[in-house]
């Protein structure tokens, strides 16, 4: 039994145990996987390294698959006989092959997880959604790919990845102000609006989290930051400026100041 984690740095589990492997059976595991498919050993190498592979590199290709194999359980390498590290053939080339199940890959639960809480909450199962959505941003651990990050074959996966965990957040958040709980998920929203300012869905449910909150001035304050990075950023101010307008208009009435915090008038001098 696998447990293959990319929601982070990766980490890999077999049979329970924790299994360390080196930085460039790392890559490789992680070329593997996002391929899903099996990979030229040309191809393979070029990825590894980076288009700067060393002298030698097949027999030093090798040697790392024959470790990596050997990490995943020492599985067979023939395809027909229920392999983890395929080798296999296309044509005259030499191909590579990961086989997991999809449900032993951390980021194949995840992305399960956000759909049916997403669908949960578009259909007002607003508590199951609140919860589906808590289990999967529970397997988050960081920078998803995190091993190859900077990697180019990687930047695609990465940014759907990150996209399926803020619409995670957003959605967990919105069930929460659904079932009542505005007033505990401020704090959230705060944060993730720092990281994604430009973001007005997340914008309106704080505003609205803040009036709900009897907190005007705060919902009003949260509007103007938004008008004044949208007009910095060249965007339409125009529905901001009506939930800015909307803030106002539900804000009770200053009260009158009391006659005792007015200011004393300086006595008037005498001729």
């Amino acid at each position: 039994m696998i447990d293959l984690q990319v929601l982070g740095p990766l980490a890999l589990y077999v049979d329970g145990r924790p299994v360390r492997l080196g930085p460039i059976l790392r890559v490789m595991l992680l070329c593997l996987l996002l391929a899903g498919q099996p990979v030229s050993a040309r191809r393979l190498a070029e990825l590894i390294w980076d288009g700067n592979e060393p002298d030698g590199w097949p027999v030093t290709l090798r040697s790392h698959v024959h470790h990596l194999r050997q990490a995943l359980g020492g599985a067979s390498a023939s395809p027909d006989r229920g392999g983890t590290l395929i080798t296999t053939r296309v044509g005259t080339a030499v191909c590579y092959g990961l086989r997991i199940p999809a449900d032993q890959v951390d980021a194949v639960r995840f992305e399960r997880l956000v759909t049916e809480g997403r669908n949960a909450l578009g259909a007002v199962r607003f508590e199951q959604a609140a919860g589906l959505l808590a289990e999967a941003l529970a397997l988050w651990r960081g920078q998803p790919l995190a091993d190859v990050a900077t990697r180019s074959f990687a930047a695609a996966e990465i940014g759907r990845l990150e996209g399926l965990y803020r619409a995670a957040r957003t959605g967990r958040a919105e069930a929460e102000v659904e079932l009542g709980r505005h007033r505990e998920v401020i704090g959230e929203l705060e944060v993730m609006l720092a990281r994604w300012p430009t973001d007005n869905g997340l914008r309106r449910l704080l505003v609205g989290c803040l009036c709900r909150a009897e907190r005007y001035e705060d919902a009003a304050r949260v509007c103007r930051e938004g008008i004044e990075l949208a007009l910095e950023h060249g965007l339409d101010v125009t529905s901001l400026q009506a939930l800015q307008q909307a803030v106002l208009l539900a804000a009770p009435p200053a009260a009158p100041a009391s006659p005792a915090a007015l200011p004393t008038p300086p006595p008037t001098a005498k001729p």
